[in-house]
């Protein structure tokens, strides 16, 4: 099984979700984190680049925020499992809102956030989906994102709240033991075809 970390916007594979991933998994599977801080056409060709040798029955994703969205994405394009972490949802309605030069957290990097990126991103936009390929973790207390879009566009979807949670899950690793058995499920339904 390949367990894939995609990073949200302005963060990066080694983010304190991305190392706690990377400690719990990749003794136990393989365990990739692609640097996401490029306009959205490009992600597209990074992902589909990551995963070509790959079978959907072997690769599980897990998202956060944009890296959410961008799951979402490739799961329905590819038809693998995804973990969703605080998806976005519409990420083209807050483009205009980071326009130039942005600051990539903890590495004196920087992404420049293009206005064609709204329609870029708006075209990988998923209208239906497959509920089973999903479990989703949602914070009540997202400063960033609404949580309700989330939790209607993944309503059929097994869902997991985070009662009081911010956009960041303080105690990341609470989540652990339920993506273990998501990952388990998903290893046990290959298995059994």
């Amino acid at each position: 099984m390949v367990v894939m970390y995609l990073h949200g916007f302005r963060s990066i594979p080694e983010s304190n979700k991305g190392k706690i991933m990377r400690k719990a998994f990749s003794e136990k599977m393989a365990f990739l984190a692609p640097d996401l801080n490029v306009g959205p056409t490009e992600v597209k060709e990074i992902l589909l680049e990551a995963v070509k040798l790959i079978s959907p029955k072997e690769l599980c994703l897990v998202g956060s925020s944009l890296g959410g969205f961008y799951a979402t994405w490739l799961a329905e394009k590819i038809g693998c499992k995804a973990v969703l972490l605080n998806p976005a949802t519409e990420p083209w309605c807050v483009i205009n809102d980071y326009l130039g030069v942005q600051p990539i957290a903890n590495t004196g990097r920087t992404i420049e956030v293009k206005p064609e990126f709204a329609d870029q991103v708006k075209e990988m936009d998923c209208r239906e989906i497959h509920p089973e390929r999903y479990l989703v973790f949602l914070s009540t207390a997202d400063e960033v994102l609404d949580w309700h879009k989330a939790e209607k566009k993944f309503a059929a979807c097994q869902t997991v709240l985070l009662p009081d949670n911010t956009h960041e899950i303080e105690n990341f690793e609470q989540c652990l033991p339920k993506i273990e058995a998501f990952i388990s499920a998903a290893l046990s339904e290959r298995n059994s075809k």
